[in-house]
């Protein structure tokens, strides 16, 4: 029997909800660990900075980093085993836990922090709007429409005592984003770095609605395969601690790791200088529930999940 999934096979059980991993069937863990990420924006650059920095050759790691198009594909490959491991956003492993996939958080990612933003509200630069009352009859853009940030936004509304049936949510990309609320076409969007910052002289932001989740989330975590944990505990241990390192490193050295994230990226040097940058921190459930409880709130899951149940406690390395 062939024990390795194709990634669309993968997919479509993910869909069906039929995808079991056996715990008692979990293969020795491979050399180098295969870490899937996405290769633009900094929120998934941290195995790239554990890389460049040497933080994974210190903890006596051989990882091969994998940039994958999209989070569900990279849940996809670690449940098929083309990956050991990767970094996906809380709703896909609530949806993905609801659907009786066994994969859980392990080690931390990139957090939303409210000192430093990197998705806010934008305006044109002469637009009067401040309000959610004042996006009544208009329209925002933000880049999916089924998402946390979406879902962040129609909290901000509410919260601001506007009408989120009142206010059009239509999908764009950040690419195009700009040139739209500077023509008059949207009202506002919702936008990321480093769009931010290479348009900061025509657009005025004037709020954070990520906020409105709360004032530190994650973003994104490392997860694997529970089977692929409890096999390779020592190695998770050490991969979460290297992934702690980096993130302790690259919060205090912005300067020093820029060159790593224009590499990843292919952002502009001088624009990843002057950008705000995100924050990273070790996992913790604590900055997961918000993340999840919103989802379930608008519909982007199914079922509620704590937080604690969807990640490993693992011994210090």
């Amino acid at each position: 029997m062939n024990s390795h999934l194709s990634r669309s096979r993968a997919l479509a059980l993910i869909g069906a909800g039929t995808l079991s991993l056996a715990p008692g069937v979990a293969r020795a863990q491979a050399q180098p660990i295969r870490l899937g990420t996405l290769p633009n924006g900094e929120t998934y650059a941290l195995p790239f900075y554990a890389q460049d920095g040497g933080f994974f050759a210190k903890a006596g790691l051989n990882v091969q980093i994998v940039p994958v198009g999209e989070p569900s594909s990279i849940i996809a490959s670690v449940a098929g085993g083309s990956l050991d491991a990767g970094f996906a956003d809380p709703p896909l492993i609530g949806n993905a836990t609801n659907r009786g996939l066994p994969v859980a958080y392990f080690a931390g990612g990139g957090l939303y922090s409210t000192e430093a933003p990197t998705t806010v509200l934008v305006v044109a630069p002469n637009s009067t709007y401040k309000t959610p009352k004042d996006f009544h009859g208009k329209t925002i853009a933000v880049v999916v429409a089924k998402s946390i940030g979406a879902a962040a936004l129609t909290s901000w509304i509410i919260q601001g005592g506007g009408d989120a049936n009142q206010i059009k949510l239509i999908e764009m990309p950040f690419t195009v984003m700009v040139t739209a609320v500077v023509k008059g076409d949207i009202a506002g969007a919702f936008l990321a770095e480093p769009y931010l910052t290479n348009a900061k002289n025509d657009i005025k932001v004037i709020a954070k609605p990520f906020d409105a989740i709360g004032p530190r989330f994650f973003i994104n975590s490392c997860f694997a395969a529970r089977s692929w944990i409890s096999a390779n505990t020592v190695t998770a241990g050490k991969l979460a601690s290297a992934l702690v390192e980096a993130s302790k490193w690259v919060n205090g050295h912005h300067d020093e790791s820029a060159p790593s994230l224009a590499k990843a990226s292919k952002v502009p040097l001088e624009v990843v200088k002057s950008m705000t940058r995100v924050r990273f921190a070790e996992i913790d459930p604590r900055l997961i529930q918000p993340v999840l409880d919103t989802a379930y709130k608008f519909k982007l899951m199914e079922t509620p999940v704590n937080a604690s149940d969807i990640v490993v406690k693992l011994p210090a390395a």
